[in-house]
């Protein structure tokens, strides 16, 4: 049983879904786990460098003594003597080699100890002697490539050392460098001392020895904290997120009421209470969404207590409709069926304005006033504006289909009208925009010279026996797959406006 139960709650896990580096708890143990971490390394990184730096400049003193020493012992006119690509092996070469020789026996870390000697080309040497503990070594008179090796060079002119170990055809060393003069102070040689590097190497082992030791044991303290904090972060997580799924699939009344002393339990009573609130701004805007266009509820319940009295000014686009005989038409039909018919009529066009994202301001009896870029702003308006239009137009002539098989359309016909037709007005320009009213009442509107010629292009229709009319402001807006269908109908004066508009119908 308790095996079954634990299978049924791996699959509803909701972290289940989560990959392991993806999950909270990994992330915060790897954080504090990881700067623990990084600590650790850099202070053995610091650690490490100081003791070989440390190292280094004991050895560069001494190869610097040794060297100035060796090379003050040298005769330079005995070098000098002898010529340069010379092969051979004298006395004095074996004289000097036995000398070179009792100081690399008395000093273990020396590798090799030699004599190289200027050519006419500044950076191509040639060997004098060469003693080394080793196999590989130089005869009298070979060549030595320096271009790599600028310190080298250097030597000749005063003693230096390298910063750090070189690598050649004779192996990996430190060497340090020291001039030959002659009594004339002309540089005919140079002493070099190479030493091994194993002490370094073996230096270096010891130490990445004991950071690797520390960083192995930090490793399980953080092993086993970070079980401890799974345990602890899994289980209110996991409720959590199983309450706010609950919540975003619509189960406002969902709680978590967690009885912990901790963030977790904090979260809970305050996730607790933003379901209350949800729950009744749910309530709330579904209630307004049945007076007024949900985005109007939208913002009206977003921006409470922040100026929801002021007014914006805004480019739009205005749509007004209205019925064609109307009147005669109500005139026609009983009271119940001039409504039914008028719900019938308005949540169809009120569909299809929602469609084109626009918002409908407000119902005028069959009449119907919306607004495209506002509450909330839309790049293509006038576009949007123009195929609601050309939607409830067609949306108008499917419904004529339903009411006359209904029977609805039989009330009108009486009076000679085949099918209901409407008029509609599109027009963009500036507006005020926003919640007007008291503080007691209020509605969202627009205002402004922009409404009102939506609304006189609306009844021009009647003139030129249109049923889309749309002023120029609109027609400049449009793409031109929409605008090949328009016919210029010239300018007209408004009534209520004194500059007159110019005129396109569909």
């Amino acid at each position: 049983m308790k095996k079954q139960e634990r299978q049924n709650n791996k699959i509803t896990d909701p972290l289940n879904e989560l990959r392991t580096w993806q999950r909270f708890h990994i992330k915060l143990i790897a954080l504090y786990g990881g700067t623990a971490l990084f600590c650790l390394i850099l202070a053995g990184s610091i650690l490490y460098r100081i003791w070989i730096d440390n190292e280094l400049k004991a050895l560069q003193q001494r190869l610097l003594t040794i060297v100035t020493s060796l090379s003050a012992s040298i005769n330079a006119d005995d070098i000098t003597a002898v010529p340069v690509d010379s092969d051979k092996l004298t006395l004095f070469h074996k004289d000097i080699l036995s000398r070179f020789e009792e100081v690399g026996v008395k000093d273990p870390d020396i590798e090799t100890i030699y004599i190289l000697r200027p050519t006419n080309e500044p950076t191509k040497l040639r060997f004098f002697v060469d003693y080394s503990k080793e196999d590989t070594h130089g005869n009298p008179g070979d060549r030595y490539d320096a271009s790599d090796v600028p310190v080298l060079l250097k030597g000749f002119a005063t003693p230096s050392v390298e910063n750090t170990p070189y690598r050649d055809e004779f192996g990996v060393t430190l060497s340090g460098y020291a001039p030959v003069f002659n009594a004339d102070g002309q540089s005919v040689a140079l002493v070099g001392v190479d030493v091994k590097v194993s002490r370094i190497h073996q230096m270096r082992k010891q130490v990445l020895f004991i950071v690797s030791g520390v960083f192995g044991i930090a490793v399980i303290i953080i092993g086993l904290v970070s079980f401890a904090v799974a345990r602890n972060v899994r289980q209110p997580l996991t409720r959590i997120i199983n309450a706010a799924g609950a919540i975003a699939g619509g189960e406002l009344d969902t709680r978590i009421q967690m009885d912990r002393h901790d963030e977790f339990g904090i979260m809970s009573r305050h996730f607790d209470l933003m379901a209350e609130g949800l729950q009744e701004r749910a309530f709330i805007r579904e209630t307004f969404g049945r007076y007024m266009s949900e985005d109007v509820a939208r913002m009206l319940l977003d921006r409470r207590g922040s100026g929801m009295l002021n007014g914006e000014e805004r480019i739009i686009t205005v749509l007004f409709s209205d019925l064609r005989g109307y009147s005669t038409i109500s005139e026609q039909l009983p009271p119940v069926k001039v409504v039914e018919m008028l719900n019938h009529y308005l949540e169809a066009m009120n569909e299809l304005i929602d469609m084109h994202h626009g918002c409908v301001i407000e119902f005028l009896g069959d009449a119907i006033l919306a607004v495209f870029g506002a509450p909330y702003y839309i790049a293509d308006h006038s576009e949007q504006a123009l195929r609601c239009a050309i939607g409830m137009r067609d949306r108008l002539r499917e419904l004529n289909n339903e009411w006359k098989q209904s029977g609805m359309a039989s009330y009108w016909e009486q009076s000679g009208i085949k099918e209901l037709n409407a008029r509609i007005g599109i027009h963009t320009g500036p507006v005020i925009a926003g919640n007007l009213g008291s503080h007691t009442r209020m509605k969202y509107a627009v205002i402004g010279d922009t409404v009102n010629v939506a609304s006189r292009l609306e009844a021009l229709n009647k003139e030129l026996d249109s049923d889309i009319c749309l002023s120029s402001d609109v027609y400049t807006n449009l793409p031109n797959n929409l605008t090949g269908n328009m016919s210029y109908r010239g300018d007209h004066q408004v009534k209520g406006r004194e500059q007159s508009v110019r005129i396109y119908t569909l």
